[in-house]
């Protein structure tokens, strides 16, 4: 999710008119009003649209999951036939694969934790967003309706300023896995270390599964 959503979140919610109005003196507080519910307005619909994204992203990353799952179970009757047809070499290919697959599973269901984080996190954006809207929208409100009762301008400003309701929130996101890749001085003996190890590790698999059918 982008932190510059997060950011102009913040930044909506935390505002007050107060702090609009002093901030454009020479402007009217009743443009100024305007202006921010256009611009929350706006957020919403940002908000929205990145929701949809993450929602078909979780969708997507679902599906996979599900799919990788059936994979790994399918693999588990392949083995078995190729050990009854005395066919090693293909039910070590079929647990290399299960191996790949036990690799990527853990990661995306991270993925899917982080995704339905993300989805509680926008809509709560969208609830506070629209929340501040309608707080502005009363402000105007009260606004107008006090402007046709006075005349002068610094009047209005002052009432306004001591009317209203002042709305504060913070919203941090602190999210992902930071990696530190730490770089050998002779990658290509760990690389063979490395295979050589699955190696065994198949073949440790694939001697408990002869070992569970005698």
């Amino acid at each position: 999710m982008s932190e510059n959503i997060t950011n102009r979140v913040s930044r909506l919610i935390s505002g007050s008119i107060n702090a609009l109005v002093d901030a454009a003196e020479s402007i009217s507080p009743e443009i100024i009003m305007q202006e921010s519910i256009r611009e929350i307005e706006s957020a919403i619909s940002e908000v929205r649209h990145e929701l949809g994204k993450v929602i078909v992203s979780q969708h997507n990353v679902e599906e996979r999951i599900d799919s990788e799952e059936k994979k790994f179970k399918e693999l588990n009757e392949q083995i078995q036939v190729a050990l009854k047809e005395n066919r090693e070499d293909l039910a070590e290919i079929a647990i290399s694969k299960q191996m790949d697959i036990e690799a990527q599973l853990p990661v995306l269901k991270k993925s899917l934790e982080n995704y339905s984080k993300d989805i509680k996190e926008l809509e709560g954006y969208i609830s506070a967003l629209q929340a501040k809207n309608r707080e502005m929208s009363d402000e105007l409100k009260s606004f107008k309706e006090h402007s046709k009762s006075i005349q002068s301008p610094t009047s209005q400003n002052s009432d306004i300023k001591n009317n209203v309701l002042k709305s504060e929130a913070a919203f941090n996101r602190v999210m992902g896995i930071n990696t530190h890749l730490a770089k050998h001085t002779d990658e290509a003996k760990l690389a063979e270390l490395e295979d050589l190890t699955r190696k065994n590790r198949i073949q440790e698999r694939l001697n408990a599964i002869k070992a569970n059918q005698e």
